[in-house]
């Protein structure tokens, strides 16, 4: 990723043989969450163009929008609106520019030799028509993400990398090129207000627009190359009656997300939990929160509600307090003494939402003073949020067999059915290699020790295309009575590309094994695997993929046959994804005859079936 511009082949080669065996992460070559939404999203996305002109003040600081940009505000869905990916923000929420498109995949006219326009944030057209008016001015922060924030390589725009602000003059039809800003090493938001008049922007019809320059490096290492040159933008502002030194923004609000109530997890099985109940329940709720005015301001009061969502429990309530807040302060706290419980219930799983809003003055922006997180209790045991920020793995020269596992220690004695597991793509799926699923027992050293069962044969599967993590089922379930880790071994030297959440750490659980010896991991973070136990749920979740099918012949040359133990008159759909998650072959009243593919290019394929209740069925196979 650091490594610009034309190499000669002879070089790139000599520099593969010599790159030395660690642990990586590097960022993601696709956003399953943009992929995602922006499919089931599409027909709104498709309108966003239609909306008519905005009257000042524009504000937006991205707490109220997930995802994409709000179509109230904003003409395209190209950025990426998270809480996740930039350290210390103005506000919670942010809009990142990077290299992947609204779908969430890299550009199709990205090169990797040299630089390319990528993503645009695109205002709607704003009334303007003010002539002659000296005090329109607009106002932004920015900041690039840096190697140091998360240890995320290529997330850093390099010199020749750009985020550049551009003006619309209505009736000439023109972009003018207001600012612009170089990659740099900056860690922190820089503020940015720019005078706005000239009279052919003082129209109505008058648009603004980000927009970033990236550029992938070499493909030297193509396990590694992903999504990079992120830029990240926070408190939009453009109104009149404004001057040059109005930097001072009169609002609290909170700057993180909320996180697990669970001790030592962010989910733990649902029949676990209903064993031990309140003794897994944090007594504490992290908190943080930010004063953006230059006074002392207070916040009334900080109330919290967690909600069960099935409906079968009542709402429960907390008081958190009153606090003050010195001028530009930031507090990151932890509030005891809440009484929340999760009742029991015979449901398989359930889900609750914890809420945090607090109350301050009237003239504060009351859209970034409130919080929600839903706690789930599922089959499986996680330390990752969820949200996957960059693929992790181990790579290099002598890391073919190498290995990696994640130490958990279940509540109760249970048996081990498999893991969930989000992989991450990489340029050209270069990632796709086999690996061996395994089970060690805990060594006296707390380290791994003894392989207690392997799952060999298994490839990496994509979820971008309609969930997030993948199932892989043991033959047998496991009976495990105490602690255990689960990983991999992989069997080439290319880099699996394990999701990882940066923003859950939980590294010391993580260990892996290069030259023999057991190492704790260095990488501040969480891998998004999570072994699932008792009478695991596989495909009753729109969050997985059910592998229960079963297809033959594989590898296939000509024709393929599926087998599955229900009414085939229960079949909906059936869909054949490429590897890259486009769909080539469809049918929707799909009657179990074989199917030909022999027009298929040689590669690896999913298959999904879809029932008349919405279940899925997923397998893969190998066209030869």
């Amino acid at each position: 990723m650091n490594i610009k511009g034309i190499i000669i082949f002879s070089v790139l080669i000599s520099l593969q043989t010599i790159i030395p065996a660690q642990e990586y992460i590097n960022a993601l070559e696709i956003n399953a969450q943009v992929k995602l939404s922006s499919e089931f999203n599409s027909e709104k996305q498709s309108k966003v163009l239609k909306k008519e002109i905005i009257e000042l003040p524009f504000w937006d600081d991205f707490s109220d929008s997930f995802i994409f940009p709000k179509n109230t505000l904003w003409a395209d869905s190209f950025a990426y609106i998270n809480s996740t990916l930039a350290p210390n923000p103005i506000s919670i929420g942010v809009a990142t520019l990077d290299a992947l498109n609204e779908k969430g995949v890299v550009y199709e006219h990205a090169d990797y030799l040299t630089p390319f326009t990528a993503d645009f944030l695109t205002s709607q057209p704003i009334n303007l028509n003010y002539p002659t008016n000296n005090s329109i001015y607009f106002s932004f922060y920015y900041r690039p993400s840096v190697f140091e924030d998360y240890n995320i390589d290529g997330a850093e725009p390099e010199p020749g990398d750009s985020l550049i602000l551009e003006f619309y003059a209505p009736q000439e039809d023109v972009w003018y090129k207001m600012w612009a800003m170089n990659g740099n090493n900056d860690t922190e938001f820089k503020y940015v207000i720019l005078p706005i008049n000239e009279e052919h922007f003082l129209k109505s019809g008058f648009k603004f627009r980000f927009k970033n320059i990236a550029s992938f490096g070499s493909a030297t290492y193509p396990s590694l190359a992903g999504n990079c040159d992120f830029w990240h933008i926070d408190y939009v502002y453009l109104n009149k009656n404004r001057t040059v030194n109005d930097n001072i923004f009169h609002d609290i609000a909170y700057t993180k997300p909320l996180h697990s109530l669970i001790t030592n997890y962010e989910s733990i099985p649902w029949s676990h939990y209903k064993t031990i109940g309140s003794q897994t329940v944090r007594d504490k709720i992290n908190i943080s929160y930010k004063n953006n005015d230059n006074v002392m301001r207070i916040i009334e009061r900080m109330d919290f509600t967690l909600t069960d969502l099935s409906g079968t429990a009542t709402v429960q309530d907390f008081f958190g307090g009153t606090f003050s807040l010195t001028p530009f302060s930031e507090q990151s706290i932890e509030l005891a003494g809440h009484n929340f419980i999760f009742p029991y219930n015979d449901d398989e799983f359930c889900d609750f939402e914890l809420k945090a809003d607090f109350i301050t003055s009237t003239f504060d922006s009351s859209q970034n003073n409130s919080l929600r997180y839903t706690q789930k209790f599922r089959d499986y045991y996680a330390y990752d949020d969820g949200s996957a920020e960059a693929g992790y793995g181990i790579y290099g020269n002598g890391t073919k067999f190498s290995s990696v596992a994640y130490k958990f220690s279940p509540v109760k004695a249970d048996k081990l059915n498999g893991a969930y597991i989000y992989f991450t793509r990489s340029f050209k799926d270069a990632s796709q290699k086999y690996f061996w699923l395994n089970v060690w027992s805990i060594g006296s050293d707390g380290k791994p020790d003894v392989l207690i069962n392997s799952l060999e044969g298994q490839l990496p599967e994509y979820a971008d295309e309609l969930n997030q993590f993948i199932w892989y089922g043991f033959e047998q379930p496991i009976d495990i009575s105490t602690g255990f880790f689960i990983g991999w071994t992989q069997t080439t030297e290319d880099k699996l590309n394990v999701g990882f959440d940066v923003n859950s750490i939980n590294n010391e659980h993580l260990f892996y094994n290069i030259s023999g010896d057991w190492v704790q991991s260095e990488i501040a973070g969480s891998v998004m695997i999570r072994p699932a136990f008792g009478n695991t749920y596989v495909g009753k979740d729109d969050e997985f993929y059910d592998k229960t099918i079963k297809i033959y012949p594989n590898p296939v040359y000509d024709f393929l046959n599926i087998e599955f133990n229900f009414n085939v008159n229960e079949i909906k759909e059936l869909k054949i994804f490429d590897i890259h998650g486009r769909t080539i072959y469809s049918e929707n009243n799909y009657n179990q005859s074989p199917i030909q593919i022999s027009q298929l290019t040689n590669g690896i394929y999913l298959i999904n079936l879809t029932d008349i209740n919405g279940n899925t069925y997923s397998s893969r196979f190998i066209k030869k």
